[in-house]
């Protein structure tokens, strides 16, 4: 599995200093959510994201891309570093046979 990481998402976070994520801030921070959308379609990349729009987005079209929707709020990064310690491997065998994930501070929901 390799992940795009949206650029409300830091990009030197620890869990996103692999080669399985690839940061839109490297490729275009000015990407439309089409644009984004349609790169993370072509290169079987599933969208890490905090915007909306995604989840909308991921509820109205066809099953095409997967979504991890983070809903958790402004977080310092040791309290980001704590919630994916704790969620991470959880959310990643989860979107591996699902489509939407939306991942909150209290609850990991699978939406499709």
């Amino acid at each position: 599995m390799k992940f795009l990481v949206d650029v409300n998402l830091p990009k030197y976070f620890a869990f996103f200093n692999s080669p399985d994520f690839v940061h839109l801030m490297d490729i275009n921070p000015q990407m439309s959510d089409t644009n984004v959308w349609n790169y993370a379609k072509k290169n079987s990349l599933i969208i890490l994201t905090k915007d909306s729009d995604f989840y909308y987005k991921s509820i109205s079209e066809e099953k095409s891309v997967k979504v991890i929707y983070f809903r958790l709020g402004n977080q310092k990064l040791s309290e980001l570093h704590s919630y994916f310690t704790k969620n991470w491997d959880l959310i990643k065998n989860q979107i591996e046979h699902n489509w939407l994930i939306l991942a909150s501070n209290d609850e990991i929901e699978i939406i499709l």
